[in-house]
């Protein structure tokens, strides 16, 4: 008879028949399920496996000491366009697509680096390949990037701070990228005009002065340069990013943009050490393209963009016309004063990183400026017996100083006397003369550099071009300047965002000078 409610089996007799009914239900899982799940952990374990071992199928990528550029792989390249596969490591970012709006953000290294406007920082020495702090790599060897040169010679340091640098030239400060005193409307120019580079950034890393309007999307862009010169514009587009201190290795918002501008410049150069490219005006776009690789390296320490940078100081200073100390168009020609001034500038700059500059080019180029100076050296030409000029005298006056002429020099005095006459006039506009002379003045320092800035800041601010609608937004128009029709609007941009960023790109050349011992 069948138990009921009524007739309780007895405890124990209760109990096994739980434990036979759990049972029974266990094995009837272990029949259904068990399988299902030890087949799909089989293959997950398997799928994890291979995903592991793929990172080391591609075998040992470092051969030798060729040194590559450190990267995260972004995205996968749909156009390279020429750059040379041998030397490409990791994959490019495709820019973001211009209607979308989201991509304006701050790049982290501006929107938070804030300072009481401080410049006094403590030293960092100069580190070299060799890793050693405060001793540059003083060897012989040489290290090959890519299937392109293989320069040799002594390659310094990066230096960073004031203990490890040599000489008087002021340096790269080690907390570049910081921004002090700076008004909130300068800062929102600087973020548009870096945006408006970024999105006009070809697909295969470079810039262009004639077709960056290719990558538009609307028509606003207009003033194209009808010089060709690649590299001098890629330099272009890479040094506003160096001068807020984003380099290849450190993190930000521009860190791609800038790794991808560097290595088109690297994997370009002949094995000379020219980084021209082909340019028309070839030791312009080479001492641009040499300015930059020596920020980034003087920033970054990457041996291979060190090497470049010191075959590129190589192919300036074997460029020099020795009768007269200067440079022009192409290697020993005879000299002007806008071509000098783009040379000493790129020495200039390899100093600061640490790389061997030699030492007569420096008294050579003392010379050329000598013959080119007017009213006792308060003023410069552009070449010999021609009348002086705003621009070739703001060129003169920052070449006198890079070459050491102190504060009180008379040079000097009548110099900032001369600029002051010829202060940024928005009716007149002049980007050449503006980015020279703004360094002058910040060099200088004082009441009369406080007059120039406020005058500069507040003209590039309000002649910006202001529309979020409009693909040109952030840059400026080149119509109306002298240089615009050589340069377009890219340079225009370029130039314009440089000046802006005189404060945190160097320290104040005499106002270093006076805090060494």
């Amino acid at each position: 008879m069948a138990n009921t409610a009524n007739n309780p089996l007895p405890v124990e007799d209760e109990d096994r028949l739980q434990q036979e009914t759990l049972s029974q239900v266990f094995m009837d899982w272990v029949r259904t399920e068990l399988v299902w799940y030890a087949g799909s952990f089989s293959f997950h374990l398997l799928a994890l496996s291979v995903l592991l071992l793929l990172p080391n199928f591609g075998g040992d990528q470092n051969r030798g000491d060729a040194v590559t550029f450190e990267s995260k792989v972004e995205e996968e390249v749909k156009d390279k366009g020429d750059i040379d596969t041998d030397t490409v490591v990791g994959e490019m970012e495709t820019t973001p697509p211009f209607d979308d709006r989201t991509w304006q953000p701050l790049p982290p290294v501006v929107a938070t680096a804030e300072t009481d406007g401080d410049d006094k920082q403590a030293g960092t020495g100069c580190v070299g390949p060799t890793g050693n702090p405060d001793k540059g790599s003083g060897g012989t060897g040489a290290w090959e990037f890519g299937p392109g040169p293989k320069l040799t010679g002594p390659i310094g340091g990066p230096c960073t701070g004031h203990e490890g640098h040599p000489g008087g030239w002021g340096f790269i400060p080690p907390d570049r990228g910081k921004r002090p005193n700076e008004p909130p409307s300068t800062k929102r120019a600087v973020n548009l005009a870096l945006v408006w580079l970024a999105n006009h950034q070809l697909s295969d890393g470079s810039w262009s002065l004639q077709n960056y309007a290719q990558r538009c999307h609307d028509r606003t862009c207009t003033g194209p340069g009808n010089v060709s010169a690649d590299a001098g514009a890629t330099a272009m587009g890479l040094l506003p990013f160096l001068a807020i201190g984003q380099t290849h290795r450190s993190q930000g918002h521009y860190k791609e943009t800038v790794r991808r501008g560097v290595q088109w410049l690297v994997s370009h150069q002949q094995s000379d050490g020219n980084l021209a490219k082909g340019a028309q005006q070839m030791m312009y776009s080479h001492a641009l393209a040499t300015i930059a690789l020596c920020e980034a390296y003087g920033m970054s320490g990457d041996r291979q963009v060190g090497m470049a940078a010191q075959g590129g100081v190589n192919f300036i200073l074997a460029a020099q016309n020795t009768t007269d100390g200067g440079w022009r168009y192409n290697p020993n020609d005879p000299g002007d004063t806008s071509v000098v001034g783009w040379q000493l500038m790129a020495l200039k700059s390899a100093h600061m990183a640490g790389l061997n500059v030699g030492g007569s080019a420096f008294a050579n180029t003392s010379k050329w400026l000598d013959s080119v100076a007017v009213h006792d050296g308060a003023e410069y030409a552009y070449q010999p017996g021609n009348p002086s000029s705003n621009t070739m005298t703001s060129v003169g006056l920052l070449c006198r100083q890079y070459l050491g002429a102190k504060r009180d020099n008379p040079m000097l005095a009548g110099g900032v006397s001369y600029l002051m006459n010829h202060l940024p006039d928005e009716g007149f506009p002049n980007i050449y003369y503006w980015y020279y002379a703004t360094q002058v003045m910040h060099n200088m320092s004082g009441s009369d550099w406080d007059v120039w800035n406020r005058k500069i800041r507040n003209l590039l601010v309000h002649t910006q071009v202001r529309n979020a609608d409009q693909c040109a937004n952030g840059s400026w128009a080149p119509e109306n300047d002298p240089w615009g029709k050589s340069g377009g609007r890219l340079m225009t941009t370029s130039l314009a965002t440089l000046t802006l960023e005189v404060y945190y790109r160097y320290l104040p050349l005499f106002k270093t000078e006076e805090s060494r011992p």
